[in-house]
C-alpha cells in the first residue's frame, strides 16, 4: 500500500476535542516519572546489587529476576488496566500505585539475599504497574488521534529524563537505600502535576458505546503487536546486558558515572528527533513511514555497536540505537492507541499490548546467556541488527498512511 493511502482511522474523524499543550506536557512528565521509577534500578542498580549479594553468580540471578519480574509485570499490568476500565478515575488509581511503588521500594532496599531480592522485585513490579497501567489508559481516553504524533514525541522525553536521573544517582554515596529514595522522590515530583490537575476527577469513558472490532482492525493490531515485540526483544537483550558489554570495552573499569553520562547523552539526543517526527506525522497524516525510518536507525545502531572495537564507536552506535528505539516505541504506543476501537476496554487492551514489554524478559535472559557464550557480545548485536527486518516487514504491511 502506498504512503498516500488512507489510515485505518482518519485523524480528523476523532470526535474528541484537542487537548491543551499543558495537559500533554504534564502527561509526558508523569510518564517520564514512570520511566525513572524503573530504568535506573533495572539497568544499573540491580546488576550492581546482585554483584554484591551473589558474586560470580550475578548474571544467573539477574536472569531469574528478569523472568519472575516479567511475569509479575505482565499479569499486574493487564489486571490493573482492566480494573481501571471498571472503576474509572484512572489517575486516582495511578496515584494509589505511586504509594504502593514507594512502599515496595523499601522492601527492595532491605533485601539481603538474592532470593529475597527476587521476591521483593516481583512485588515491586506489581506496584509499579498499578502506577503505569491506568496512566497509559488515561492517554488513550483523552488524546484525540490528531495529537497522537505529538504525544508520541513527548513520550520520548521519558527515557531521556530517566537516563539523566542516573547522573544524579551516581553522585550519591554508594548506598542502595539512598539511591532508591531519590528515585521515589523524583517519580513523585514528576507525576504530581498531572495528578493535581483539575481534570483528575473525570472518569474514564465507561459510558462509551460498544464498537465491535473488524477483521481488518484486528489484523492491524496484531501486526503492530508483533512489530513492537520484535523491537522489544532486541531492546531487552541489549539493555539486560548493556552494562556488562560496555564494561568489557573499558577493560572492566566502567564507572556508574561514566555509564550514566553515556546513557543520558544518547537518550537526550533522541528527544528532538521523536518530537520532530511525531509533529510531522500529525501534520501529514502519515504513520507508517516514521516507524520504518526508526527501525532502520535501530538496525544501523546495533550493527555499529557490533563492529565497534573501541568506546567511541560503541557510543555512536548506542546513540543511533537509542534514537531509533525510543522514537519507535514512543510513536508506536500512541499510534496503537489510535487503533483501539472500544474506549470501554482501553486499560485491558493496552495491558495486552504491554506484553510486548514484558514477554521478552521471559526468554531474553536464557537466550542471551547462550548466544553470548557461543558468539560473544558482538555476535549478539549483529544478530539483533539482522532481526530488525522482521518489524520492518510487518510495519510495511500495515494499513496505515
Amino acid at each position: 500500500m502506498s504512503e498516500a493511502s488512507a489510515p485505518a482511522i482518519a485523524l480528523d474523524a476523532d470526535p474528541r476535542p484537542r487537548q491543551p499543550l499543558g495537559l500533554l506536557v504534564a502527561y509526558a512528565l508523569a510518564w517520564a516519572g514512570g520511566c525513572i521509577a524503573y530504568t535506573p534500578f533495572l539497568t544499573v542498580l540491580l546488576p550492581q546489587r546482585l554483584t554484591v549479594l551473589a558474586g560470580n553468580g550475578d548474571v544467573r540471578w539477574l536472569g531469574l529476576i528478569a523472568t519472575v519480574g516479567a511475569i509479575a509485570a505482565s499479569l499486574g499490568n493487564i489486571f490493573w488496566g482492566w480494573l481501571s476500565d471498571r472503576l474509572g478515575h484512572r489517575l486516582r488509581l495511578s496515584a494509589v500505585g505511586l504509594v504502593a511503588f514507594a512502599a515496595t521500594t523499601v522492601l527492595v532496599a532491605r533485601a539481603e539475599t538474592p532470593l529475597h531480592l527476587v521476591a521483593a522485585v516481583a512485588l515491586w513490579q506489581v506496584a509499579l504497574n498499578l502506577l503505569l497501567a491506568p496512566l497509559a489508559a488515561y492517554a488513550a481516553d483523552r488524546v484525540p488521534n490528531a495529537q497522537k504524533g505529538l504525544l508520541g514525541g513527548l513520550l520520548a522525553v521519558g527515557p531521556g529524563i530517566a537516563a539523566t536521573s542516573l547522573v544524579g544517582i551516581a553522585l550519591l554515596p554508594d548506598r542502595l537505600d539512598a539511591q532508591l529514595a531519590l528515585i521515589v522522590a523524583i517519580t513523585a515530583a514528576a507525576t504530581a502535576p498531572l495528578f493535581l490537575m483539575r481534570r483528575r476527577g473525570a472518569p474514564a469513558r465507561l459510558d462509551a458505546p460498544h464498537i465491535p472490532s473488524t477483521p481488518k482492525s484486528r489484523a492491524t493490531l496484531i501486526q503492530l503487536w508483533l512489530a513492537r515485540l520484535a523491537v522489544q526483544v532486541a531492546e531487552g537483550l541489549l539493555f539486560l546486558f548493556l552494562y556488562y558489554a560496555l564494561r568489557r570495552l573499558t577493560g572492566g573499569q566502567l564507572s556508574l558515572g561514566r555509564y550514566a553520562l553515556t546513557a543520558a547523552a544518547g537518550q537526550l539526543v533522541a528527544i528532538p528527533v521523536a518530537l520532530a517526527v511525531g509533529r510531522w506525522s500529525d501534520r501529514s497524516g502519515r504513520r507508517r513511514g516514521p516507524l520504518l525510518a526508526m527501525i532502520a536507525l535501530i538496525a544501523l545502531g546495533l550493527a555499529t555497536m557490533a563492529a565497534a572495537g573501541n568506546w567511541t564507536v560503541a557510543v555512536i552506535g548506542y546513540a543511533l540505537f537509542l534514537i531509533g528505539s525510543n522514537s519507535f516505541l514512543s510513536l508506536h504506543s500512541t499510534f496503537a492507541m489510535q487503533q483501539l476501537v472500544n474506549p470501554r476496554h482501553h486499560g485491558r487492551d493496552l495491558g495486552l499490548f504491554n506484553l510486548t514489554n514484558t514477554l521478552p524478559a521471559l526468554v531474553t535472559p536464557l537466550l542471551a546467556v547462550s548466544v553470548i557464550g557461543a558468539i560473544g557480545y558482538s555476535g549478539l548485536l549483529a544478530c539483533l541488527a539482522a532481526v530488525m527486518i522482521v518489524p520492518a516487514l510487518l510495519v510495511a504491511r500495515l494499513d496505515l498512511a
